[in-house]
């Protein structure tokens, strides 16, 4: 059965909650709001930030950008160690990360 994206905020920030049980870390605070140029930002303070925009994408990309977000709470960089938890948490991360990279969020 094909997961559906979510479609509002509460359930953004349910699937976000849910992700971070699976991967075991514990953000301070999770914001979904306008942002310009990111799909999501982590703070070291633990705060993560997600675009609302992410409301209009497919689940596998949402997915994605929340668990890439939370691994930040363990690590805080992009080397061999991130990509490893992130081939364990998403096994075919590298395509949605494509779509990260060439697509950001619209510019309202």
């Amino acid at each position: 059965m094909r997961k559906s994206k979510t479609k509002t905020k509460a359930e953004l920030k349910t699937l976000i909650n849910k992700w971070a049980q699976e991967i075991k870390v514990i953000p301070k605070q999770i914001r979904v709001q306008e942002m310009r140029n990111k799909w999501a930002s982590c703070s070291t303070s633990g705060w993560i930030s997600f675009s609302s925009d992410l409301l209009d994408k497919s689940r596998k990309f949402q997915d994605y950008v929340i668990i890439h977000e939370l691994l930040h709470l363990k690590i805080p960089n992009h080397g061999k160690l991130f990509k490893s938890m992130m081939n364990a948490f998403s096994p075919n991360w590298e395509k949605a990360e494509i779509l990260f990279n060439k697509n950001p969020p619209s510019n309202k």
